[in-house]
């Protein structure tokens, strides 16, 4: 921490600094060095006028210095009012000369016992940063004890082997964790490159790091492995994994000469055990939570599904013991601090949520409260630790764009959440208690507040504007798909309504072109990619495969077998006879709503349709007793799969994806139910949604 000049000793003693602050930093509560004019009011060019604070008068003077057992029955109290049990020190003397007095406890004339008076200290939340540490107390006493004071449960390890309780929180890994780290590291020369290549690809996707001041600290600490902060350690190996995640087998091979899932592996295990040397799962430091959000955001096809919840909610519970659900600006942070602090909150917020959404569950009830408001769509070099204001919104898409939109779409929902305020989740679309026009409404106002902030920016020549015009239209399509989901209907003697169908089916219909539209990768979206999600895209399947089952002819249904077998070349997981529940599921239904398009043609005199290749290569691995006529297609669909399957070799298989091949035989004998069971039993929803969060659907992504 930097000294505090005097300034007095400079100057002469009628031009002294006046011995209180300008009415401009009394405002804004910064320090103010009470010169005439101050520093700070010169740096942002205001009129500097000193006037004299009006101070309430004093009720009481200050009260006798409080003795030693005085202070010591205080906190006795303090502590039984809060339930905790203990012997009274035995050579406490009432009789003493240090008995507390009426002047040592009572506050004023009208004194409260020492239960409401603690009371009245937890309106007194209190944040305390120190050497790069914040720790945030909520409620009494211990807000009030001081810095270095804790609960006496809190304390240091006992025990070596507690050190180490990080490593219990990630699943076991085959290779041997690394006996020291100094190896890893890459060099000097190689930085330039993998900063070229996160700013493109993952800045704009996790948007958690203030880069300028990473890259100076980062760079910095490299010429010296050996003293480097563990903290800067972790959020460095965290940025090699982020960046080599993003990076396709050609690519990792002109760079470092290896297959990225070598390299992959290598670091992911480097970054874990970095974040264990910096003890992240007792960590105050903001800079080891944000490598830590970096590191889970970067094993999603390593992990199961359920892991990352934990995982995700062990962030969620340091970012609280830090104070980042409070709003900074409140808390008397700098604007850097506080922008720094709004992107890491809503960033494991949102991935909480999303989580959450995959596992059918709630998201955990300390979003619930947040009071931090959403970060600023500014550029880093907005941004600076001296800065003194704020700095403005730039009316334009940002690399922070992608990020807000998410957030913009998560407080949305609270819209629709009449039950439960605090409940975060797409389900609330479906709630019933609000009307499909309200409904409509509600998306519509927020629809036109996107359309305003963002896509007027957007330029189709630019990716990252496309990306982020993709990324809003399909969270409207969403929307309205789920406002007006067929799940509503299930049970319920009122037909479903041809409106209704009609908006959902065209929603559906166009979230499978936004799908296609980014696996194609064309206007430079293959670089983002690696962060596409699709645990929302096998609900649109199964809507789609209803809706085609129900109208089974006709354009729109040729054109959703167009985009169902596109979409199925890119997951050649469900031509394959042993593999996940949902591949399985939605192979069989496509199958059956594939004959009753048939049988419907032949009844309309039209002659049978040649079938896909996809649906030949389906026909073959789900109904093996009945070979296709078409025998030379089928090889060729198994021959292309085959170079497929050769091509993901290369990938990390996830311990998700190897539990589905082992299961596969098992799945021969479960009765899936048929399509038409969804239109009669809400049940069935329930159990497609829980047979979607055991497969992991988010562990591919996380932006749809």
């Amino acid at each position: 921490m930097m000294k505090r000049s005097s300034v007095s000793d400079n100057l002469e003693p009628g031009n002294g600094p006046k011995s209180y602050s300008c009415l401009a930093c009394r405002q804004r509560k910064v320090k103010c060095d009470r010169c005439t004019p101050c520093s700070n009011c010169v740096k942002a060019e205001k009129q500097c006028s000193f006037i004299p604070p009006v101070r309430g008068k004093r009720k009481r003077t200050k009260p006798p210095r409080e003795g030693l057992h005085a202070k010591l029955q205080r906190y006795e109290e303090l502590l039984k009012s809060y339930g905790v049990k203990f012997e009274p020190s035995g050579d406490f003397d009432a009789s003493g000369s240090e008995t507390a007095s009426q002047s040592d406890v009572q506050v004023d004339e009208d004194a409260a016992p020492p239960s409401q008076r603690s009371n009245l200290e937890e309106t007194k939340p209190r944040l305390i940063i120190d050497k790069g540490t914040s720790r945030y107390f909520d409620c009494a006493p211990w807000s009030s004890l001081g810095n270095g004071l804790h609960h006496p449960e809190v304390g240091e390890p006992t025990d070596e082997s507690n050190i180490q309780d990080s490593g219990l929180f990630f699943e076991p890994e085959q290779i041997d964790k690394p006996k020291s780290l100094s190896n890893f590291h890459l060099s000097l020369q190689m930085l330039p490159k993998l900063k070229e290549i996160y700013l493109d690809r993952v800045d704009p996707m996790i948007k958690i790091l203030h880069f300028p001041t990473f890259w100076t600290a980062a760079t910095d600490g490299l010429r010296d492995h050996q003293s480097m902060p563990t903290d800067l350690e972790a959020v460095i190996f965290a940025f090699y994994l982020a960046t080599i995640s993003t990076l396709g087998e050609d690519e990792c091979q002109h760079l470092f000469g290896v297959r990225k899932s070598v390299m992959y592996s290598r670091y992911r295990l480097a970054a874990r055990q970095a974040l264990t040397n910096a003890g992240f799962l007792s960590t105050s430091s903001p800079t080891t939570l944000r490598a830590y959000a970096l590191f889970t955001a970067c094993v999603r096809a390593s992990y199961k599904c359920d892991t990352l919840f934990v995982l995700s909610g062990v962030a969620i519970r340091l970012a609280r013991k830090m104070g980042l659900h409070r709003d900074s600006s409140a808390l008397g942070l700098s604007p850097f601090e506080t922008e720094m602090r709004r992107r890491l909150w809503w960033h494991l917020a949102y991935v909480d949520f999303r989580l959450a959404e995959v596992l059918g569950t709630k998201p955990s009830l300390d979003l619930s409260c947040c009071d931090n408001q959403m970060p600023l769509n500014v550029e880093d070099e907005d941004l600076y630790p001296d800065m003194v204001n704020p700095p403005l919104e730039r009316h334009c898409i940002t690399t922070t764009t992608p990020s807000l939109i998410k957030y913009e779409v998560m407080e949305s929902l609270r819209k629709f959440s009449t039950l439960c305020p605090g409940e975060l989740r797409w389900e609330a679309l479906s709630c019933a208690d609000i009307t499909i026009m309200e409904k409509d409404s509600i998306i519509s106002h927020i629809e036109d507040r996107l359309e305003m902030k963002y896509l007027r920016y957007c330029d189709p020549s630019d990716s990252l504007h496309t990306f982020v015009s993709v990324m809003i239209r399909t969270s409207i399509c969403k929307m309205k798909l789920l406002a007006h989901n067929p799940r509503q209907f299930a049970n319920n003697p009122i037909k479903v309504p041809q409106s209704e169908r009609n908006i959902f089916f065209v929603n559906a219909m166009k979230l499978l072109d936004y799908v296609i539209f980014m696996q194609e990768g064309s206007h430079g979206l293959e670089k983002y990619t690696w962060h596409f999600g699709t645990s929302v895209l096998w609900n649109v399947i199964l809507y789609v495969l209803i809706e085609v089952r129900h109208r089974k002819t006709g354009p729109d249904v040729d054109k959703a077998w167009r985009l169902i077998g596109t979409v199925f070349s890119y997951y050649p997981q469900v031509f394959e006879r042993s593999t996940g529940p949902v591949y399985t599921a939605l192979g069989k239904w496509t199958l059956e709503v594939w004959d009753d398009h048939v049988a419907a043609l032949k009844a309309d005199g039209v002659p049978e349709p040649l079938a896909p290749d996809y649906i030949n290569a389906i026909n073959r691995c789900r109904r093996p007793a009945i070979e296709s006529p078409s025998t030379a297609k089928v090889r060729a669909v198994e021959s292309q799969s085959a170079i497929q399957e050769t091509s993901d070799q290369d990938r990390v298989q996830s311990p998700s994806n190897e539990g589905n091949v082992d299961d596969g035989g098992a799945l021969d004998f479960y009765d899936f139910p048929s399509l038409l069971s969804f239109e009669m039993d809400p049940n069935e929803w329930v159990q497609w949604e829980q047979l979607v969060a055991e497969q992991g659907g988010f562990s591919q992504g996380n932006s749809m």
